[in-house]
């Protein structure tokens, strides 16, 4: 479909590749990028143990996680998706996660970054911050309670390496974070063309606004949210689907997942199942406490 489109229609194909681009130019790049290069050097120095010295005392009284989850957990829920996912790889491949723990978390960690939420959803679509509390609560919340519920269920083997991993820090391992870094926001530039052009497609092929709307929310988080907010759809409605579609992460994400966890052969069926569950979830608590009137 790609191909047929790219010669029928070049100038379109053209036009969509370079919005996913500057898509990803604009907003990933700067965003993702300078985190994923830190996160890769302190797993990689050590440090990231220490980081999580500090909060296990306090995480561990919300989720009875290992000390090394604490960084993932909190990565994943601050500076957004997919970092959690990766973050959750990479430390699993050091052996600094067990494979239950690297299972659980890689599912619950990729969440969109409170700055997307409080910018681009809150502020800039439904332009009502007085429902910034109470999207980050149905966002971030029931994450954390299935956390706590799976922990309780699912891991039996908290973590593989019980010593403190030795400090090093050179010219090497910064190095190599940077180009780590780089191969990530490149996959992910990649995907995002992609599915910008799918998008495009989708939108040319079939103009029936019924058939379209769904299929183009739930390629993209971005591009999905907006489509929602210019929808003659009631503000209730609205602001319930708009949060399912964040906390789903969309099929855009959820490629860009699997790009990032696949070395490690992490379930992505297990992945699907769980944020099709906390995305269930975020759709009943947006419709039911969205202000009436």
């Amino acid at each position: 479909m790609c191909l047929i489109l790219l010669f029928v229609h070049p100038m379109l194909t053209v036009s969509a590749a370079a919005n996913g681009l500057m898509l990803w130019y604009q907003n990933i790049l700067p965003a993702l990028l300078p985190f994923a290069i830190l996160s890769n050097i302190l797993i990689s120095s050590g440090v990231f143990y220490h980081i999580s010295g500090i909060l296990y005392p306090f995480i561990h009284l919300l989720i009875p996680c290992s000390r090394n989850a604490c960084f993932p957990l909190l990565s994943g829920f601050l500076f957004g998706f997919p970092m959690g996912s990766r973050i959750c790889a990479q430390m699993l491949e050091e052996n600094q996660l067990s494979r239950d723990e690297a299972v659980i978390l890689f599912a619950i960690c990729n969440n969109i970054s409170p700055m997307f939420i409080a910018s681009y959803i809150v502020h800039d679509t439904l332009r009502q911050d007085g429902l910034l509390l109470p999207t980050l609560g149905i966002l971030y919340l029931p994450p954390l309670i299935l956390c706590r519920i799976l922990y309780a269920f699912q891991c039996d083997n908290l973590r593989q390496k019980e010593t403190a991993p030795r400090l090093k820090l050179n010219f090497s391992i910064i190095d190599a974070g940077i180009m780590n870094g780089f191969e990530i926001l490149c996959k992910l530039g990649g995907y995002i063309m992609l599915f910008s052009i799918l998008l495009e497609q989708i939108t040319f092929y079939v103009p029936q606004k019924l058939l379209q709307l769904p299929l183009c929310i739930s390629l993209e988080v971005t591009n999905g949210i907006r489509q929602i907010s210019e929808e003659a759809l009631s503000p209730q409605l609205g602001y319930a689907l708009i949060l399912s579609l964040t906390s789903f992460g969309g099929l855009c994400g959820f490629a860009q997942t699997y790009s990032m966890v696949a070395s490690q052969k992490l379930s992505m069926k297990y992945y699907l199942l769980v944020r099709i569950s906390l995305a269930f979830c975020a759709f009943l608590l947006g419709y039911m406490i969205y202000p009436a009137g």
